[in-house]
């Protein structure tokens, strides 16, 4: 009975809102730093609101679940006695980390049991045996709520969800587990996991037009509770190239059909575990990945997500996709108003360093696409250059700098008034163009007589010949030569189809000196003026003249459409 009680009170925390919640004044105490067998640990804390719901987990050294409770506050309050067993296998000696969680704050304390003398009665001497090894990973360990665990029954050995989840022996999914509804799936929570059955997924993929998508609770991500579902239903998707969307509602992920390995064997399970909660590991995973680059500032905003499959003991995470999946994080208006979303981008954080990874951010929500995964967080970085303060283009400088698409002549300089060579401005405007997705994957050697296949630039400039951006000379790249800004009206007027522009074209000028511009030229100055890519000095266009690093920072920012990231 208490096992469905718990289970209840997890189903109710999980499914209250996120809004409900706030983190400035959740706090969690503990009534001493250690505690005795046959004694007990008392948790207490405040809440935002005056009923709020906390979950609560303490982990023991073995890294199983050795309790598990969902408090209600009373005025804002909360408080809880957890009773140590006497007996050394339930309550071996190590430090506990007791976990509370409330929405999308998450608080960790520890307490330490000592001696390895005095079991209780009739209790055997031997250490648990069901003791995991810790598992090192670039990932972070995620601090997750309830998975598995009764709080009548501390010290059961059960697998706990971090960035490399050990696991034990675990009963067959049920095949009705779960609810579906046309092409759409509710997992079912039972015994701290979700989980869906064969039946239910082979209802939805009867109805499943390209893809079926499971519903998990808005808390669910913030959570970190792991999602279970059989190996062959996946292969049954895999084979009917039907896609699979998870979601709660703030964080998606698209795996298209066949994006995941399959196994052939029926006793394996396939485990996702979605973790976004903003907690000291997460907070040291990106500090230590961005290390001490003052550039950089998080946001908050963090997705973990594991992909294991599971057969008893064994446990094969998968990292590498065969096909990309499409995530997108929803932020909330308080997030979006604290930074700088022009200068805010994904980035791929392993501990040790970071990553940018091409997305969007439109309209409040962060896209992009993942080859891999671990973990992504989405950070402001805000570089300044000692001589772009103050400067005409040193928000178009920011913003390609945040996009990683331009860098300085040193850590502290720009040069904004050097002009930039044709090679240059390949890279440059190529890289931009490369995340796209248009770039062709091979391309043959440049066909340029003065570009080295060993140059940096040879691969841009053989993707710009290929897909008629940049052409050359009878031959001839001309690699070193300043690009002239009637050069550089052609190769953007050219690469513009790869972007989205805005709709607004503006009346094309007449320019005073429009007989100096070449003829192969003049469609495209045009072109380039009423699309609002390039504009004159307000009566000349001046199109032999060179393009300075500083003008051609806020051409491809024009391009790149400054605002979202890339």
């Amino acid at each position: 009975m208490k096992k469905v009680v718990a289970v209840i009170m997890v189903l109710l925390f999980l499914y209250s809102p996120a809004a409900v919640f706030a983190a400035n004044s959740f706090t969690l105490h503990l009534s001493g730093k250690a505690a005795e067998r046959g004694g007990s640990i008392t948790l207490s804390g405040t809440t935002a609101g005056p009923g709020d719901q906390v979950v609560v987990k303490i982990v023991s050294p073995a890294g199983t679940v050795f309790y598990i409770d969902v408090l209600k506050a009373v005025d804002g309050a909360y408080a809880q006695r957890v009773s140590i067993p006497a007996s050394q296998l339930l309550a071996p000696s190590g430090s506990y980390n007791v976990v509370a969680g409330s929405g999308g704050a998450a608080l960790t304390q520890e307490f330490t049991i000592q001696g390895e003398d005095n079991p209780g009665p009739g209790t055997p001497t031997a250490a648990p045996t069901a003791t995991p090894s810790a598992v090192p990973t670039a990932t972070p360990t995620p601090t997750p709520a309830p998975d598995s665990g009764t709080p009548s029954n501390p010290g059961t050995s059960q697998p706990v969800r971090t960035g490399s989840p050990a696991s034990s022996a675990a009963s067959p999914i049920p095949a009705g587990a779960g609810e579906a509804s046309n092409a759409r799936i509710k997992p079912e929570l039972i015994n701290g996991s979700y989980l869906i059955g064969a039946d239910t997924l082979a209802q939805a993929m009867q109805q499943a037009a390209g893809q079926i998508t499971i519903e998990l609770p808005a808390t669910a991500g913030e959570a970190g509770v792991a999602l279970e579902l059989p190996q062959q239903s996946l292969n049954l998707l895999n084979a009917g190239n039907t896609g699979l969307v998870l979601t709660d509602g703030v964080r998606t992920i698209s795996f298209p059909a066949g994006a995941m390995k399959t196994s052939d064997d029926n006793q394996t399970r396939l485990r996702i575990v979605l973790n976004a909660s903003w907690n000291k590991e997460a907070q040291s995973l990106v500090g230590g990945s961005v290390r001490s680059d003052a550039a950089y500032a998080s946001t908050g905003v963090l997705l973990s997500l594991v992909i294991q499959m599971v057969n008893g003991s064994n446990v094969t995470e998968i990292h590498q996709l065969a096909q990309p999946a499409e995530v997108s994080l929803r932020l909330t208006p308080e997030q979006i108003t604290s930074m700088k979303t022009e200068l805010a981008g994904i980035y791929y954080v392993d501990g040790n360093s970071a990553e940018y990874v091409p997305g969007t951010l439109t309209a409040g929500t962060v896209a992009f696409k993942a080859t891999h995964f671990s973990a992504y967080a989405l950070l402001v970085y805000d570089k300044n250059f000692a001589d772009m303060t103050g400067h005409w283009a040193e928000a178009a400088v920011k913003s390609l700098a945040a996009k990683h698409l331009v860098n300085g002549v040193d850590a502290a300089h720009y040069e904004p008034a050097r002009g930039i060579t044709r090679a240059e401005f390949a890279a440059l405007l190529m890289r931009a163009v490369e995340r796209t997705g248009s770039a062709p994957a091979n391309v043959a050697s440049a066909p340029f007589v003065d570009v080295p296949s060993s140059a940096y630039y040879a691969k841009q400039a053989a993707e710009a010949a290929t897909m008629g951006i940049m052409n050359g000379y009878e031959g001839a790249f001309r690699p070193s030569e300043r690009i002239t800004r009637e050069e550089a009206a052609v190769a953007l007027v050219n690469s513009s189809k790869y972007f989205k522009l805005g709709a607004d074209v503006q009346a094309g000028k007449a320019y005073t000196d429009a007989r100096e511009i070449a003829s192969w030229a003049a469609a495209s100055v045009a072109e380039a003026g009423a699309s609002g890519l390039m504009q004159g000095d307000g009566t000349a266009f001046q199109p032999k003249k060179q393009v300075t690093r500083a003008e051609v920072a806020v051409m491809v920012g024009r391009l790149v459409q400054t605002g979202s990231s890339l």
